[in-house]
């Protein structure tokens, strides 16, 4: 759950509005605490109808970024199988221009989240077949076929190249299918669900791993179990390059909207260890 500081409590009132309508549209009631998105994109809450109890989630954006891959993932994620993660059950979109509007219900997870920010901020406890659920739902996603995300490999180096004002050492990486937001808030336990599909699509294999490893630094114990559950995709030159584009990622969120206070450091002391090796392969 965000904080009351990301945006004025007008933001809030209106994503409430937008809740109570989204409510409305898909004939369901909101019971419980609302819970906002990061940085009060969305907003969340249980909802009941006949007897059931669904997920209601809703979220607006201005009509020029009211489209692609984010704004349809979590719809487009019903089409991957196998995979514990929460299903789609209906769809609303509507315009109030220039604002365009998505609400989704669906199946409901009573699990908790592992964490309630993306970081993991103290050691994580789970059975091992937590952890074997998780790298299997990967292996498993990592079968499925999609036109999203990226799909020239040597893009990607040629980012990290950019992005990090060097030249890189690293081979064109393997593509797979990867949750591209891949963090402590968006699993959940003792039961293992995979929340939050706005973000899937062809990366560079390992990222979902490698994302949660970043997102672990400040937990060392916890760090070093995912990295022994996904070695064999980390401690591999494409697993690097995974690496290298999952802190990028967080260390861009920490530049430009001052994200990841604490967990940057870490990041930033990782990524410059892989590129020193790569520089010198």
């Amino acid at each position: 759950m965000t904080s009351e500081r990301h945006k004025p409590n007008g933001q809030r009132a209106f994503l409430r509005r937008l809740l109570n309508e989204s409510a409305t549209r898909l004939g369901v009631a909101p019971t419980g605490d609302v819970v906002f998105g990061w940085r009060d994109r969305t907003i969340g809450s249980a909802a009941t109808s006949g007897g059931g109890r669904f997920w209601l989630r809703a979220t607006a954006e201005h009509e020029d970024w009211a489209q692609g891959e984010p704004w349809t993932g979590n719809r487009d994620a019903a089409e991957i199988r196998g995979i514990p993660k929460p299903d789609v059950v209906a769809r609303v979109e509507w315009d109030e221009p220039p604002v365009g509007m998505y609400a989704e219900l669906m199946t409901y997870v009573s699990d908790s989240p592992c964490s309630p920010t993306p970081e993991l901020l103290q050691p994580f406890a789970a059975a091992d077949t937590w952890w074997l659920d998780l790298r299997a739902a990967l292996d498993k996603l990592a079968t499925h076929s999609t036109d999203r995300g990226e799909h020239d490999p040597d893009a990607v180096v040629r980012e990290l190249e950019d992005l990090y004002a060097r030249r890189l050492n690293l081979p064109s990486p393997a593509l797979r299918t990867e949750h591209m937001d891949l963090h402590w808030a968006n699993l959940t336990s003792p039961r293992l669900w995979i929340l939050d599909w706005e973000y899937w699509g062809t990366a560079p294999a390992g990222y979902g791993a490698a994302l949660l490893y970043h997102h672990t630094l400040l937990a060392p114990q916890t760090a070093e179990k995912v990295h022994e559950v996904f070695a064999d995709l980390l401690d591999t030159p494409s697993g690097h390059v995974a690496l290298l584009s999952a802190a990028a990622h967080i260390l861009g969120r920490a530049h430009r909207v001052d994200d990841y206070a604490e967990l940057q450091h870490p990041v930033r002391v990782h990524a410059h260890r892989l590129l020193d090796e790569a520089e010198t392969l």
